[in-house]
């Protein structure tokens, strides 16, 4: 971030903890608020960033004119419906 920041590049963060360093260094970001995590993987906070990403792609990609409204929209529906999903394979799961 400090390199970044020293070469003119604005610096963003995708944080979950509102205090956090990275969020204290950067110029503008997200605060996941995904909660605390029990475990070290950090599945949370790492579902949440992969969320932000994407979004984020969505908007560049519409504002560069590469993607169109109605791709957009159904990639978000889609994007939507993953908690759903995770949900029905988590039913049929012993």
């Amino acid at each position: 971030m400090k390199t970044a920041r020293e070469n003119g590049a604005s610096v963003y963060g995708i944080v979950n903890v509102v205090g956090s360093t990275i969020a204290r260094e950067t110029d503008a970001g997200v605060y996941l608020h995904t909660g605390s995590e029990i475990g070290v993987a950090s599945t949370k906070a790492f579902t949440g960033q992969v969320t932000v990403l994407i979004l984020i792609a969505l908007l560049l990609d519409r504002k560069n004119g590469n993607l169109t409204k109605e791709r957009a929209i159904e990639i978000l529906k889609e994007l939507s419906n993953i908690p759903s999903k995770i949900q029905q394979i988590l039913d049929r799961s012993d």
